[in-house]
């Protein structure tokens, strides 16, 4: 995500529908997806000019009753933003929305005391009282519909009403009304077709470029989805907690500590957001929202690099977030780099060595590349799969998007084709990382509501990708609090923006799915929640288990398996009730993960994301080690970790590649027939013709 200063950048969201999209009830044609009333108090450059693309729907008012423009200035604004929907049956419609507070004081007492939608009957009790919203804080308002009838993939107008107060010197009473236009995710279960573009590429090395600071513009890091509450679904909670402790080099038996190394890099803020891999050579590359590193002696010591040196600045140039993989298949280290846009970058162990990590193959994949015109991209990740690089970010305005393109063509380092999905399929995604360990097929998913997923999947065999929902037992998208002993909440940007699903990982035909829940009547603290998905049973669940302890909160997990044991692997980061936040590493079933880092100071800001990767498997540790990358706060500076950790090398046994299942056209799988078969021929014939 983009930051400023170290600061969360609040800015303007629009929502572009899709053009096929339905309107009912009068609604008008397609609106920012945040609405947002400007009092004319004066203001600041920088929020003149976010206020600016803040437009407000035509009707919509909010007052305080201020006295003069510094009063105005002073007050709390609110806004209503990234609305969520579901539409579990046509008769029932569950929508949420977060109400923030982009003004310079507290809102008090917000409550909002009428909800409409044309058509349709309220069944969320009114008043809804909000509490008192922060400065850039925000709550969320479940509104909730019955009657219909309902239909996914039209858009429908939600006006909402209510007061609150504000001012430190003179409390006035305020009122707002607001009109959200909701989102039109389409109905499950559906498939989409890849689009394709083709992109040359650029060659940089010796990192003549001028140095320069990272470009932030006003069109970044907000959330466009929140999450409804959704009926609920009854569950088995894990009955074991998970229990911290410091890690030890080679300590203790079951799990082997083999390097746990601070890349001790100056000027990364505390929003850090490691990522990095490593060859089976002792090479590594690592980034850090602003920065980058590599070591040529396995972590011994790293080499602090500027993205603005190696890169020119040209329409992408360089923003933040960055996501670094390695793929053994084409030997390269893969760089993904967000700017206005993203720089997919390529190199080879050699060559990061031979250059001091300058020398690179690039590609730029701006907006209007794709279509995307007038939208930012924010959030990217990766995942490596047999044939297939997989890549997603988000599209501002549009939803998420997950593209391929050939590991072979990134290796030729020519032009490569890029194939990707309709980012207003996925826009309950939002935020959303890829699944690790793709194999012959990429997966990715999101929260329709609190007790519904939709599960996303694209064969490497096809050029259509599916989607379905799946039920899930209910969590809590709320309490994130979680202070640190000098009183920070360490889960602000969750408590800020809701949750996401954070990690995901494949198995075998088992595919699982990590995500940040709050506080319930099972949990005391913030935790994490984990669904397993059995592909081969169409993604029925074979498990739901939770990461929790009522004496601190867990949060923000990377996922990845293990090379030689298939178990899942963790990286996340633990505090609160006393403990400052801290990266923590382990598997999942040993209920002990460990600490790697030693934060002293705590903070509202941190995020957004830690790494975990398969370390390449040497003659020592033939596949049994993880390099995990997380992070740490210690005198007010992000302290950036590599940890190689795993089991020991005794563990080591061969893990047999998923099978090819039958898939037919129109999505229908027979798991345990080979694709290609005369089987698979015969049960498609029902179908439609198989592909071959």
């Amino acid at each position: 995500m983009r930051h400023l200063g170290g600061l969360l950048v609040l800015a303007s969201i629009y929502l572009v529908l899709n053009s096929a999209s339905n309107f009912e009830n009068g609604a008008v044609a397609p609106q920012p997806r945040e609405a947002r009333l400007v009092n004319g108090a004066k203001m600041n450059a920088s929020k003149e000019a976010r206020m600016a693309q803040e437009q407000a729907y035509g009707g919509d008012e909010q007052g305080c009753n201020d006295q003069d423009d510094k009063e105005k200035e002073r007050a709390a604004q609110l806004v209503a933003r990234a609305p969520g929907v579901s539409v579990p049956d046509a008769k029932t419609l569950l929508s949420a929305v977060a109400i923030v507070n982009r003004g310079n004081s507290a809102a008090i007492n917000v409550e909002v005391t009428s909800i409409r939608m044309a058509g349709a009957t309220l069944i969320t009790s009114l008043p809804a009282s909000l509490g008192t919203i922060a400065t850039d804080g925000s709550a969320f308002l479940d509104a909730n519909f019955s009657g219909g009838s309902f239909r996914p993939g039209v858009a429908r107008s939600l006006f909402l009403e209510g007061k609150y107060s504000t001012g430190e010197e003179r409390k006035r009473d305020c009122h707002f009304r607001f009109r959200v236009i909701l989102p039109a995710p389409p109905a499950a279960p559906g498939s989409g077709r890849l689009k394709t573009v083709t992109i040359k590429p650029g060659r940089v090395k010796g990192g003549k470029y001028p140095l320069r600071p990272p470009k932030f513009d006003s069109d970044v890091n907000q959330s466009e989805w929140t999450v409804p509450k959704g009926p609920f679904v009854a569950g088995k909670p894990t009955p074991t907690h998970t229990g911290v402790e410091k890690a030890h080099l080679g300590d203790p038996p079951a799990i082997n500590f083999v390097a746990n190394q601070s890349l001790n890099v100056t000027g990364a803020n505390t929003i850090a957001e490691p990522s990095g891999s490593a060859n089976a050579g002792g090479i590594i590359f690592s980034s850090a929202n602003s920065l980058a590193a590599y070591s040529t002696n396995n972590g011994a010591s790293f080499t602090q690099l500027n993205p603005t040196a190696i890169f020119p600045n040209d329409a992408v140039g360089f923003c933040c977030d960055q996501i670094v993989q390695y793929a053994p298949s084409i030997d390269r280290f893969i760089w993904l780099l967000q700017g206005n846009g993203v720089r997919l970058a390529v190199a080879s162990p050699a060559q990061v060595q031979s250059s001091g990590g300058t020398a690179w193959t690039y590609w730029n994949l701006t907006p209007a590349l794709f279509g995307f015109t007038g939208s930012g991209f924010d959030y990217p990740d990766l995942s490596i799969g047999n044939q297939f690089l997989y890549m997603s970010w988000n599209v501002t305005g549009r939803g998420h998007v997950v593209m391929r393109t050939s590991l072979a063509g990134l290796q030729a380092g020519g032009t490569i084709t890029l194939g990707f999905t309709n980012p207003a399929d996925s826009v309950m995604a939002w935020f959303a990382h890829l699944v690790q360990n793709a194999g012959n097929e990429i997966f990715w998913a999101g929260h329709n509501n609190t007790s519904s997923m939709r599960v996303f999947s694209l064969a490497e065999n096809s050029n259509t990708y599916f989607w379905r929902d799946v039920t899930v037992a209910s969590w809590t998208n709320g309490g994130f609090t979680s202070l640190t002993p000098d009183n920070q909440n360490w889960l602000g940007m969750v408590s800020a923006v809701g949750t996401w699903m954070a990690g995901g990982t494949r198995s075998g035909n088992h595919v699982w799915f990590a995500w940040t829940a709050g506080l319930d009547n099972n949990f005391k603290q913030a935790h994490v929640n984990m669904v397993d998905l059995d592909r081969s049973n169409n993604f029925q669940v074979a498990q739901q288990v939770q990461i929790w302890n009522n004496d601190y909160a867990f949060g923000y997990p990377a996922l990845t398996t293990n090379r030689c044991t298939a178990e899942v692997g963790l990286s996340l980061e633990y505090g609160g009730n006393g403990n400052y936040e801290n990266h923590v590493v382990g598997f999942w079933g040993d209920f002990m993960v460990y600490i790697t880092t030693a934060s002293d100071t705590g903070t509202g800001r941190f995020g957004d994301y830690v790494t975990l990767r398969q370390a390449q498997p040497t003659i020592s540790n033939p596949g049994n080690l993880f390099n995990a990358f997380g992070y740490g706060i210690t005198g007010g500076k992000a302290d950036i970790h590599r940890v190689l950790f795993g089991r020991p090398a005794a563990v080591c046994k061969s893990i047999p590649p998923p099978p090819e299942p039958c898939v037919c056209d129109d999505g229908f799988r027979a798991p345990n027939v080979k694709l290609g078969s005369q089987a698979c021929i015969h049960i498609c014939r029902a179908h439609e013709r198989p592909r071959n």
